[in-house]
């Protein structure tokens, strides 16, 4: 996984500025009625927006998805995933009003959400897409979209990806993704939307 230290430092401040936008997370209780919803039911819910686009709160429903480790009777079986969802909830909180992270601001991004570092804004050329991911995948896939069309997708088994060559045109402006991908081919998160444009070379 890319460290923070090994960002240049205008993809730290693009970091830094992703951690400002994305706002506060809903309190737990909300991320509970909002799982306990049918999923036809889900995009009606307050919520649905920043879950869809926040991969910390998709972290969380991820983590109480996934089945207990060990055996437990019936009636406790369905407690199991509530009460993963009240942990995490309670520590999204305290993550939100101390403004950072629970040890430090700079691992704000480490451990919560899939981050989309470079390319980001106005660049000379295209090489590559890297980002960061807190969950081991399967497999990533970089999808990227010009205005509602979308122009390219990669996969890579490792946080980086080669662009292609060709295809990107100059002075147009990008939006591209990464999607976290299981075993099974399902998404398991998704990386807030960034946005960038290749100059023209004079």
């Amino acid at each position: 996984m890319i460290e923070d230290d090994d960002l240049t430092p205008e993809q730290q401040r693009t970091v830094g500025a992703l951690r400002v936008t994305r706002g506060a997370c809903p309190p737990a209780e909300t991320l509970i009625a909002y799982e306990a919803l049918d999923p036809s039911a889900r995009e009606k819910h307050a919520a649905h927006d920043h879950i869809q686009i926040c991969s910390r709160c998709q972290l969380v429903l991820l983590h109480a998805a996934e089945p207990a480790a060990v055996q437990t009777p019936s009636s406790l079986k369905w407690m199991l995933p509530l009460a993963a969802i009240l942990v995490l909830g309670i520590a999204i909180t305290m993550v939100n009003r101390r403004g950072g992270s629970l040890d430090s601001p700079i691992d704000t991004v480490r451990g919560t959400e899939i981050q989309a570092i470079a390319p980001a804004g106005s660049i000379d050329s295209l090489t590559g897409f890297t980002w960061q991911s807190p969950i081991r995948a399967a497999r990533y896939r970089v999808i990227v979209s010009r205005g509602s069309d979308r122009v390219w997708t990669g996969e890579s088994t490792a946080p980086r990806v080669e662009a292609p060559v060709g295809v990107f045109d100059a002075n147009v402006e990008y939006r591209w993704v990464v999607e976290a991908i299981d075993r099974e081919g399902d998404v398991r998160m998704t990386s807030p939307p960034r946005a960038f444009t290749i100059r023209r070379a004079p």
